[in-house]
């Protein structure tokens, strides 16, 4: 354990502590540091890839990333197959990309719900501060990491502001509405 996190100086400080009641207290924090200085390279959360699929079939591992009309890649146990002879696996590249594109239409129609729901708590909040009277009032608005406009109506610095700690999430984030 110790050789992960320098072992010359925990010996050299754990030979000064054996005199001092902290030898525990040290020994415990080391443990946490090293595990979090461990942990933090590791990748805890598992995240698809959006624009690549993996099959395995008849003891091949295959690979095939498609992003949007370029050129699928595809790899065959690891390794790239030359643009040359993707024909070679056209059943295989149109099984999996017919995979591919059912997952992304699902991942956008999820999207779209989600966004959806933020434009209706958007109006929500802003009929429930009073900046319109209802949501029926609204004809449109424009919230991201520029300004909110409201009606054709840009509004004040501290609404804006409000609302974007809210609901802007990343610098390219855009709520629209028109009615």
């Amino acid at each position: 354990m110790f050789s992960i996190c320098g072992g010359a100086i925990v010996n050299l400080l754990l030979t000064a502590l054996k005199q001092i009641d902290m030898k525990k207290i040290f020994i415990a924090m080391l443990a946490v540091a090293c595990f979090s200085v461990h942990a933090r390279g590791q990748n805890t959360g598992v995240k698809t890839d959006p624009n690549a699929i993996n099959l395995t079939d008849k003891g091949n591992s295959y690979r095939l990333i498609s992003i949007g009309d370029k050129l699928p890649r595809l790899f065959v146990n690891d390794r790239e197959v030359p643009a040359a002879r993707l024909n070679d696996y056209a059943p295989i590249i149109d099984k999996m990309q017919n995979e591919l594109w059912t997952r992304q239409k699902k991942a956008g129609q999820i999207s779209d719900a989600e966004k959806e729901q933020q434009v209706n708590n958007i109006v929500a909040d802003l009929v429930s501060q009073k900046i319109i009277l209802s949501a029926a009032a609204l004809l449109s608005f424009r919230l991201d990491g520029g300004g909110f406009v409201v009606n054709g109506k840009k509004q004040a610095f501290d609404v804006y502001t409000r609302f974007k700690r809210k609901f802007i999430t990343s610098p390219d984030k855009v709520y629209q509405f028109n009615n």
